[in-house]
């Protein structure tokens, strides 16, 4: 039975000059692995990855992602696509080209997108921090990989994302006082590991990405692919406020 809390999620090829089909296949296995063994017991929710070799296999209600060699739009360039279906269902794209001289591989991308995919396909939900000392009110948005995304683990030697626990998102608990993501390199909710960001609102400044502390500047402008920053300020029609530089976390 599938429904929204174990959707079908299937993976199609379009860069086969580049990647064959069964290193495709491998990665969605480990994928399929790493939601089913580390990521549904956790979140209570998991997914079904199917390898698809047409796109007339996927049927009309299932999630997507779809591998290119390279971003055909301009808006799309250097960064991960991120759409609906016209029956509403999410459908992402990764792009080969990018996503290898960045990471050398995709299947750390593959991992990261699937696990966004499952938590919020809609790109409209997110956690309320409130304000402290020195520190204003915020909205972080459910993006479960951004925090640690430069954190990564194997699996049938493939290598995908580490990914936040629900606790990340809310505010009552201690630093130290349990486990924030499942590698274990976060230790109180809203922290983000340096060269790692999270997109965030606030009233004064509107939706802008932070970054890790000590995050160079010139990893904070090349660092933007997986981002479905863009597809989430149309969904939630949320807009930049002001011109100031963005602070780090």
């Amino acid at each position: 039975m599938h429904s929204r809390i174990n959707p079908l999620i299937y993976v199609r090829n379009k860069a086969q000059k580049k990647i064959n089909d069964e290193e495709i296949k491998r990665m969605v296995a480990a994928v399929q692995r790493q939601v089913t063994e580390d990521f549904q017991p956790v979140w209570g929710t998991g997914a079904q990855l199917v390898f698809a070799e047409r796109k007339e296999d996927v049927p009309v209600h299932a999630y997507q992602i779809v591998i290119y060699e390279t971003a055909k739009d301009a808006e799309d360039k250097d960064f991960l696509g991120y759409h609906y279906s016209p029956e509403g269902y999410p459908v992402a794209n990764i792009f080969l080209d990018a996503d290898i001289q960045e990471d050398k591989s995709i299947s750390d991308t593959l991992s990261h997108e699937v696990l966004e995919m499952i938590v919020d396909p809609s790109c409209n939900l997110y956690a309320y921090r409130p304000s402290d000392v020195g520190r204003p009110e915020r909205i972080y948005f459910y993006e479960v990989c951004d925090a640690g995304h430069c954190k990564h683990y194997e699996i049938d030697c493939v290598s995908v994302c580490d990914f936040v626990y629900p606790e990340w998102f809310e505010n009552n608990w201690k630093q130290g006082s349990r486990k924030f993501d499942h590698g274990g390199y976060l230790d109180h909710p809203f922290h983000v590991l340096k060269e790692c960001y999270a997109d965030v609102f606030e009233a004064r400044r509107g939706s802008f990405t932070i970054w890790g502390k000590e995050t160079a500047e010139e990893t904070q402008k090349k660092k933007r692919s997986r981002h479905r920053f863009d597809a989430r300020k149309e969904k939630m029609s949320f807009s930049d406020i002001g011109k100031l530089p963005n602070p780090q976390d």
